[in-house]
């Protein structure tokens, strides 16, 4: 699978430091994880779970809930609810540069990718309570989804470093999509999934399906002269894809490498062959599927949907890469 041969880690790489932290700050998406719970649908691209969250209907008592938590097991933090991404990543910028020791985002994959953004390169470490719709950097990083979990986690105070991908300037910790998921994630109705959740994003993949006007996504890695095309292209850090579903089974967040996938057919029919293939496990066989490792990615097209860790770029130029160690995690 492409022409970087994978590293072997160690557990000494694995482990940093064990860090008590004093100087915390908490923010805390109160939108995260809105939405009914629908078992029948969300289990097709969705982890079948509750998270502690779907009980509480108030955003005050949720983040009341978090720091009674966090203090019992020894930690408080300064708290902090934000709406907006840009809020977020100042905020989280903010704390990096007023060199604190931690940093909690409280949210989905979105707030998390946010709170990323602000503390990149820097010495302050990224805690998570994982709060969001499919929560998947929680789930590569085996966060448990349970509230006084995550928060035992936090306390045992473990720190490692991992490699962030970057779109342009933006950092993702989970993946990006140039093409037709990205497309899906604009055509999201964000209204109803506040009401049924992640099955939005099924409802919408279906509709787009019919009128999405297909276009070859070129690219080419590292410094291949090779060019490189298909119809929906995945650049991922993380092996799960829409839940808790492996498309990239070999990511890892430590081996310098960004994991690549690469759907080649369009279509309605080749697409809900693809998302069967992804459900069962068995993409690996589907000869117009592709996989591959690189540490950079130039797409051609300037004018293709791109979407950076489930949130809508636009349409962007594109060139992307790995940063190898970016980003302390708490775990």
């Amino acid at each position: 699978m492409g022409s970087h041969p994978r590293k072997k880690t160690t557990r000494k790489s694995h482990s940093e430091r064990r860090l008590a932290p004093k100087k915390i700050k908490l923010i805390f998406n109160p939108q995260s994880g809105s939405g009914l719970t629908l078992p029948l649908f969300s289990n097709v691209l969705f982890p079948d779970k509750k998270t502690w969250l779907s009980k509480i209907t108030h955003p005050e008592e949720s983040l009341r809930d978090i720091l009674k938590e966090l203090k019992r097991h020894g930690l408080e933090p300064e708290p902090a609810m934000t709406l907006s991404a840009s809020a977020t990543t100042a905020m989280a910028r903010h704390c990096a540069q007023e060199n604190y020791d931690l940093v909690i985002a409280a949210g989905g994959d979105g707030t998390i990718n946010a709170v990323v953004n602000g503390l990149a390169g820097s010495r302050t470490a990224l805690g998570v309570i994982p709060i969001g719709t499919a929560n998947i950097f929680g789930l590569q990083m085996n966060i448990p989804t349970d509230l006084p979990g995550a928060c035992e986690r936090l306390a045992r105070g473990k720190t490692i470093r991992i490699d962030l991908g970057r779109v342009n300037q933006r950092y993702f910790t989970c993946w990006t999509g140039v093409g037709f998921d990205a497309f899906v994630i604009k055509q999201t109705d964000w209204k109803l999934k506040r009401i049924i959740g992640g099955v939005a994003y099924l409802l919408a993949a279906f509709a787009s399906l019919f009128f999405y006007p297909f276009r070859h996504v070129y690219f080419f890695v590292d410094r291949q002269k090779t060019v490189r095309h298909g119809y929906l292209l995945i650049v991922g850090n993380v092996k799960y894809y829409g839940g808790n579903m492996v498309l990239l089974p070999q990511a890892d967040m430590q081996d310098g490498l960004l994991d690549v996938c690469l759907f080649k057919k369009r279509g309605f029919f080749s697409f809900m062959a693809y998302l069967w293939g992804l459900r069962l496990g068995a993409l690996e066989k589907f000869l117009d599927v592709e996989y591959l490792q690189c540490k950079k990615i130039t797409v051609f097209d300037q004018k293709q949907h791109v979407q950076i860790d489930g949130e809508y770029a636009g349409r962007i130029p594109v060139h992307i890469e790995i940063a190898p160690k970016a980003l302390r995690v708490m775990v």
